[in-house]
């Protein structure tokens, strides 16, 4: 079933009735320069959040109960009905441009926003939302929205533009966002409630809630770094994801080497607090672990080169305090090298910690490896430095930073 905007559906009359539910998010052209982020809002019945732990984008992945969980990627919700908090009675999934009103960019350089409504079990879609954005001069867009209606949930397509970024269009459903990157002024505020009674004198004051956090911080100089501070609890899971041009779906170079293979692999040298050292990649399938040292996994390794989600690499950060530095890489395996058309970029994601952004902007088409970004342990903290740092070969980049291994040649199963 292919919606309008404005139609709907019923997910619980839908045989059988799925328990879970994603909705995929997918736009033309695929390789579009605009940097597009996804959010979601759960809503009570007076289309506000009850507090911004209803707010996920990409600072905050998860619903609190794991109701809603938005993909690493950004371009994959799935919503799971039993889990949702009562008083949860809408859901709106939205897509916006980071920095597009600064960049002069618009909804209007695509020509389709796509949405997907799949069974979260089986992966049968449900229904289609195809939506034309020639037109559009807005920088956000509300997709569509889960809602519940006489004990029933339903999804419609809206396809409405919002005129500016993220943070104006959370400010809209109450969230409190602080540090707004975007120009556009916020909506105007609701009128302020009644004023409450005074507290007694005798109750603890409550803590005062910290306003939410949208920044996306980009390192823009080679050898610029930042500090990620460690919380009370210690760190998260890191999110490395390395995500690049595919070249009309060929392949990473498609378009130079007529359609053959290229791969591209994400990887990293590793030093551990004791003094071990080693690396992690899909050369010679040394994956990694996330339990065990060194406490670092490669999510898998896309050899198509068309991976719409790019290469991942995950780090333990509760096991932070037994590593000393990462050096993160990747390397062509096969193909010509052509880094200035990979258009790559590398972000770092752990939750309360802003994102993290590193590109490749300058570039070595005689080398075959480009050293990305380094995190080391500082008193605890990360710090984190872009490197864009070309070699030859794992050798050099080795001698360069310093950990000392012995190299063999290697092959991919």
């Amino acid at each position: 079933m292919e919606l309008q905007p404005g139609q709907n559906f019923s997910i619980t009359k839908h045989s059988p009735a799925p328990a879970a539910v994603t909705i995929a998010l997918s736009w033309e052209p695929a390789n579009t320069p605009l940097t597009l982020d996804s959010s979601a809002f759960a809503l009570n019945a007076q289309s506000k959040v009850r507090s911004d732990d209803d707010f996920i984008f990409y600072n905050q992945l998860t619903l609190p109960g794991g109701g809603i969980q938005r993909a690493e990627d950004g371009r994959t919700f799935t919503v799971t009905f039993a889990k949702l908090p009562a008083g949860i009675e809408r859901m709106v999934i939205a897509l916006t441009i980071d920095q597009g009103q600064q960049r002069g960019q618009s909804f209007g350089q695509l020509t389709q926003v796509r949405a997907e409504i799949r069974d979260a079990g089986n992966q049968a879609t449900l229904a289609a939302f195809p939506l034309t954005t020639r037109a559009m001069p807005e920088t956000a867009l509300i997709v569509g929205e889960f809602y519940l209606r006489n004990g029933e949930w339903k999804f419609r397509a809206v396809g409405q533009g919002f005129v500016g970024g993220l943070g104006p269009l959370a400010k809209q459903y109450g969230v409190d966002v602080a540090d707004d990157a975007e120009a556009a002024p916020a909506p105007p505020a609701p009128p302020a409630p009644a004023p409450r009674p005074a507290a007694s004198s005798s109750a603890p004051s409550a803590a005062p809630v910290k306003p939410i956090r949208l920044e996306k911080i980009t390192l823009e100089k080679k050898g610029s770094s930042i500090s990620l501070e460690k919380k009370s609890h210690g760190f998260d899971d890191l999110v490395i994801n390395l995500n690049w041009n595919q070249g009309g779906g060929k392949g990473f170079f498609g378009r130079l080497t007529g359609g053959g293979k290229t791969d591209l692999d994400l990887g990293c040298l590793f030093k551990l607090r004791d003094g071990r050292a080693g690396a992690v990649q899909a050369l010679g399938n040394s994956f990694g672990s996330l339990q065990n040292p060194p406490y670092i996994q490669l999510m898998g390794d896309d050899r198509s080169g068309q991976s719409a989600q790019g290469e991942f690499l995950h780090i333990n950060g509760r096991q932070w305090d037994q590593l000393d530095r990462v050096v993160v890489f990747a390397l062509i395996y096969e193909g010509a090298p052509n880094w200035a058309e990979t258009d790559a970029v590398v972000t770092i994601q752990t939750p309360n910690q802003p994102t993290l952004e590193i590109r490749l902007d300058s570039h070595r088409n005689d080398q075959r490896m480009c050293a990305l970004v380094m995190l080391e342990n500082e008193r605890g903290n990360i710090k984190v430095t872009k490197l864009v740092e070309y070699f030859l070969d794992h050798r050099f980049l080795d001698q360069a930073y310093g950990f000392g291994l012995r190299w063999v040649a290697g092959s991919k199963d």
